[in-house]
């Protein structure tokens, strides 16, 4: 499919995101696809893979529907073939690109209705209705698109019949990304359980429980290393001010982690840790990618028993316990117990990683679902 226009659109993610710039633009560049990111913020730049990088304007959540002429705008001057969209906001825009983007592909990293009930920034009281409407809106909008990706096979049923081609692409990592790195001496240094979580700062993905934790644990047993950014300016106030209060010799914080290096820190660590509880949006299955990032330095993995997250007790890289604090107490101290069983279990995980739980295994599959995509009117393709 050398030369075909791909534009992935976000107006929401970062243009460093996972899943879309570093796995799935870099996978079409490197088969010869023509590949653009449209982005709020990024720098304008076309990288050693050749995805090019374009800006769209930083906007607060209640204005991005501004971006609307900024994208338009782009993609006339662009005129790709497929435009591939990952946030539902974009999906009213679909009748609009409709009669000049040849394929429209829409992918979905989560459940969309638990995902808005999990959302703080929504009041509790119309949560409910705005969660329902945009599942109808979804629903209804998806069918206009020629091909359809979801990070987990039960995204789909909320979709009903489908008559596209559909793939699942789980968010597992990129192993390359993670493979050969050099932990921070000073944090690999220290005698304690070293345990990392880095990635979305919220109440359900229990953040508070660890810190509960971390307070019943005495200052000698355990590190806690903190990444990633807070849901809300109030949930970030509330958690710096139990820091301050007596938590600071047990919990490092480290603010947001830029991708490149993510490994390093998992690499300073003995266990990827996540006390995620049993909200509306955790009781589906969901592919836990903090976890396998972990696994692919060799971490073990302490996780909440939800669903999803069986393939940690499968491939016995960790322990699964209750969601409580409790649960994750007595995970903590099962695995500073022993250090070479915990060990053991990071070799584990490192194993299943390279074998079945990476990008690497998923990219071939992907690259066969574009070209499904594509191959209808591959002389159209040509000449986009």
């Amino acid at each position: 499919m050398t030369g075909v226009k791909v534009v992935h659109l976000s107006v929401v993610h970062r243009p460093d995101d996972a899943r879309i710039y570093e796995r799935e633009c870099r996978t079409l560049a490197d088969a010869g696809y023509d590949v653009t990111y449209l982005a709020p913020g990024a720098t304008p730049q076309l990288d050693e893979h050749g995805v090019r990088l374009m800006p769209l304007p930083v906007r607060r959540r209640s204005r991005r529907f501004l971006s609307t002429p900024d994208v338009i705008a782009a993609l006339h001057g662009i005129h790709p073939f497929v435009v591939h969209t990952h946030d539902p906001e974009l999906l009213p825009l679909y009748p609009l690109l409709r009669p000049f983007v040849p394929r429209l592909v829409h992918d979905m990293h989560e459940f969309l209705r638990e995902q808005v009930m999990a959302k703080e920034y929504i009041g509790a009281r119309w949560r409910p209705y705005v969660a329902s409407a945009s599942g109808h809106g979804q629903r209804a909008l998806t069918r206009l698109a020629d091909g359809l990706v979801a990070a987990t096979d039960a995204v789909f049923d909320d979709l009903g019949p489908r008559g596209v081609p559909c793939l699942v692409a789980p968010n597992y990592p990129l192993l390359s990304h993670f493979e050969g790195a050099a932990p921070y001496p000073g944090l690999a240094a220290d005698p304690r359980l070293r345990l990392v979580y880095i990635g979305a700062l919220s109440r359900t993905r229990g953040i508070p429980l660890m810190l509960d934790v971390m307070e019943r644990l005495a200052g000698g047993d355990a590190l806690l290393l903190l990444g990633g950014v807070f849901s809300s300016a109030e949930f970030e106030a509330e958690t710096m001010a139990r820091l301050r209060a007596g938590l600071d010799d047990r919990v490092r914080f480290l603010g947001r982690v830029s991708r490149p290096d993510v490994p390093r820190y998992l690499a300073s660590a003995d266990v990827v840790w996540t006390a995620t509880t049993p909200s509306l949006q955790f009781r589906r299955p969901t592919v836990a990618t903090k976890v396998f990032e972990g696994a692919a330095v060799g971490l073990a993995a302490l996780a909440s028993d939800l669903p999803g997250r069986e393939v940690i007790r499968d491939e016995g890289f960790g322990l699964l316990v209750a969601p409580t604090i409790d649960g994750h107490l007595d995970g903590v101290r099962r695995l500073a117990a022993d250090r070479s069983a915990t060990a053991a279990m990071g070799a584990k995980g490192l194993e299943a990683v390279r074998r079945t739980y990476s990008w690497e295994a998923v990219g071939e599959r992907f690259l066969d679902f574009y070209a499904q995509v594509c191959a209808a009117t591959r002389d159209e393709a040509a000449q986009a």
